[in-house]
């Protein structure tokens, strides 16, 4: 047992993408009614760290530069979340490492961590790949991307996830529904198939119309769980035989958030999103929600 609250982390440079995230991030924090934790990092530059071998005093004195100037990018963060008055408690971190791997290992499998679509310019994740794509790719909980400006305070009507019959497409509709009914949003339920169509009852052999059967049947399982777990939400949902990223980012223009799930494959395969989950986290013009699968 541990008396520890499920948080959101929200991993903070400074930056403007970063700073409507927080916005976002805080917002989502007083919907849950659960506390902000707002994390920033400190490490060297590439260039810094490139010739900095054998110059031990040097780097210890442009890194407590950098500690210093994080802390400051640290309460300048906690002092915005704290500004917007929404009633949640904001409490601030800077760490030593690299903030992908760092908002990663702070984060429990009942948190939601949030980060800017953007990462800060200049750092070692910048080599690596961006903090939004370490933090997806790594963490044990559900991760939002933020994506667009002027978007926090914009209440959530609309809620749009991708819908397979998968158990990860299970969890990331469990996950949308809940989230729909704390915002008291519309639920859009899409699945996108392409012929020919595999699924639970079909074979290549059979006919298109089979086939777009055996996908209606998919949907309308998706829709019956969303409705046993939020009864109270507007559901509707959406078939389209094009490719299933295709079709949930044509539903998600008009939408507020995006939701997708993570395959969550072992080994190797377990840094690698899906491609529907890369294709629209890289291009949804909304906040995007990806789920882990529950352990």
């Amino acid at each position: 047992m541990t008396d520890r609250h499920a948080r959101v982390i929200i991993g903070a440079d400074g930056t403007d993408g970063s700073n409507e995230a927080l916005r976002w991030a805080a917002h989502e924090a007083a919907r849950r009614g659960a506390p902000l934790h707002v994390m920033t990092c400190a490490q060297l530059p590439v260039t810094v760290e490139a010739g900095m071998v054998g110059a031990g005093a040097f780097a210890g004195s442009t890194m407590d530069a950098i500690v210093k100037e994080q802390e400051q990018v640290n309460q300048a963060a906690v002092d915005l979340a704290r500004s917007l008055d929404l009633h949640v408690a904001v409490s601030g971190e800077t760490v030593l490492g690299a903030p992908g791997y760092a908002l990663v290992s702070a984060s429990h499998d009942d948190d939601l961590v949030v980060v800017g679509a953007t990462s800060h310019p200049g750092r070692l994740t910048d080599v690596l790949g961006s903090v939004a794509t370490v933090v997806t790719h790594r963490a044990k909980c559900p991760v939002v991307v933020v994506h667009g400006q002027g978007i926090a305070e914009r209440p959530i009507r609309r809620i749009v996830v991708g819908v397979d019959g998968s158990p990860a497409s299970n969890d990331a509709l469990l996950w949308a529904a809940e989230a729909a009914l704390r915002s008291e949003a519309e639920l859009v339920l899409v699945h996108g198939w392409v012929y020919p169509y595999l699924g639970a009852r079909t074979t290549v052999s059979e006919p298109r119309d089979e086939m777009r059967l055996d996908a209606m049947r998919v949907l309308e399982a998706s829709a019956l769980k969303a409705r046993e777990v939020a009864p109270a939400v507007a559901c509707h949902s959406i078939i389209t035989e094009e490719g299933p990223a295709k079709a949930i980012l044509d539903a998600a223009a008009d939408a507020d958030l995006v939701v997708v799930g993570s395959r969550g494959h072992g080994g190797f395969a377990a840094l690698l999103l899906g491609s529907v989950s890369r294709t629209v986290l890289q291009h949804a013009q909304c906040p995007v929600a990806i789920i882990r699968p529950s352990r």
